[in-house]
């Protein structure tokens, strides 16, 4: 949660600002280097500050190895952002999996051998932050954009902090989306309920990390794509897509976790089935409603326009948590859920058209269908076979709606063309 406010958001707007830069317009790279690094220092100066001030007079457990893993958690992140602003994905990927070896190993090491706590753990991410860091930088050399010569960055200030600030609260608001029913849940129902709903809520992780590589793959395209003149018909293409690949995701992820969920949970937790499939549903909204659409207002060079939807979501989201938590307990945090995101993803879908006219073909009303439809096997089936025939069959239909859809809008293009 405090990313956002550490980095100033300053790692969506290297990606966004670097993106829109030629390759060979080393002026405006180094303008937009030097304001992210010198914000960047500017804020955690301000971070560290605050912590020393908090450190001397509060006693916080496990206080500086939190401090130290947010700080260079925020460089990675910018860092690794401004990578793929230059279009270098492969330093990108390659810094993150650095990180990634390096935790891993030195938290073997530190449990392992030298039978550390908690606090390793913390340490071992530092030193796999510091890594990835230092990969990026050696391979994209992004701080040397920022030495030499002085240019003017007083412009180029403005119009990147006019982009970053205003998605400060609009991540935590969505912070705030995402966490309130499990704050609301341990309020009205206690623990108990809180600690099902959390491990149903774990399983969903799942579709928001899909949803996550899809929005990073497809931020870079809708920046790029953003100025051409079939870019209303491009992101209607990828949107329909987007929505039976979702579809399809969404099947699988019910009725497979159905059917192992036996070894997946302790027995304590196995009430968390019925939650599942409200949950997934609710993620497959989210996905559609962020993912995709949040590009589309970075595109734009608006970010401002985003955030009074997600700011009513917030407060839908909670308002309706408080009325239907204590009536329907467990399912009313699902429902409130899906109608929190139902409601963005409308409110996105007419937003957009002042840049986008999408065009949602007809035919995802057939994946919309059978997603609704399988609750009825989802509920009322108890046996394998039922469950393993009804995947494979909606599965199917949808994959054979994707060939018909995919069929007459490439039949259509050669007519266009």
């Amino acid at each position: 949660m405090l990313v956002p406010v550490v980095t100033l958001q300053m790692r969506e707007g290297a990606f966004r600002f670097m993106m829109a830069t030629a390759a060979d317009d080393d002026v405006s790279r180094r303008q937009i280097a030097t304001v992210v690094y010198q914000s960047l220092a500017t804020s955690i100066g301000a971070t560290l500050l605050i912590a020393l001030a908090m450190g001397l007079t509060l006693h916080i457990r496990l206080f500086w190895p939190t401090v130290a893993m947010l700080v260079t958690f925020s460089i990675h992140e910018v860092v690794a952002q401004m990578c793929r602003g230059l279009k270098r994905n492969d330093v990108y990927v390659q810094g993150n999996i650095a990180c990634a070896l390096v935790t891993a190993a030195v938290s073997a090491i530190l449990l392992l051998v030298f039978h550390g706590g908690v606090e390793s753990i913390f340490w071992a991410n530092v030193l796999g932050h510091v890594a990835g860091i230092g990969l990026c930088e050696a391979r994209a050399r992004t701080l040397r954009l920022c030495l030499g010569a002085k240019v003017d960055t007083k412009t180029v200030r403005k119009e990147l902090l006019r982009y970053c600030l205003p998605m400060i609260p609009l991540t935590l608001c969505w912070w705030m989306t995402v966490n309130s029913d499990r704050l609301l849940i341990k309020h009205f129902l206690g623990l108990d309920s809180n600690g099902v709903y959390a491990v149903a809520m774990r399983f969903s992780a799942v579709i928001h990390a899909l949803a996550l590589i899809f929005y990073q793959t497809w931020q870079e395209s809708a920046i790029t794509q953003f100025k051409s003149k079939d870019r209303d018909a491009y992101y209607s293409r990828v949107y329909n897509v987007y929505i039976f690949a979702l579809a399809s995701i969404f099947i699988l992820y019910v009725f497979l976790l159905k059917l192992n969920i036996g070894w997946l949970v302790a027995d304590a937790y196995r009430s968390c089935l019925p939650l599942i499939f409200p949950l997934g549903l609710a993620s497959v909204l989210s996905a559609l409603s962020s993912s995709f659409f949040d590009p589309i207002y970075q595109s734009a060079g608006n970010t401002r326009r985003a955030v009074p939807a997600v700011v009513l979501t917030a407060c839908l989201s909670v308002g309706l948590n408080c009325v239907l938590l204590p009536v329907l307990q467990l399912p009313g945090a699902c429902l409130t859920a899906i109608l929190a995101y139902g409601f963005l993803l409308i409110y996105r879908l007419i937003d957009t058209r002042r840049y986008v006219k999408l065009h949602i073909t007809a035919a995802i009303l057939i994946p919309v269908a059978v997603m609704a439809l399988a609750a009825i096997p989802y509920y009322a089936s108890r046996w394998m076979m039922v469950d393993v025939a009804s995947m494979v069959v909606a599965v199917a239909v949808i994959g054979l709606s994707f060939v018909i859809y995919s069929r007459k809008h490439h039949d259509k293009g050669e007519q266009t063309a």
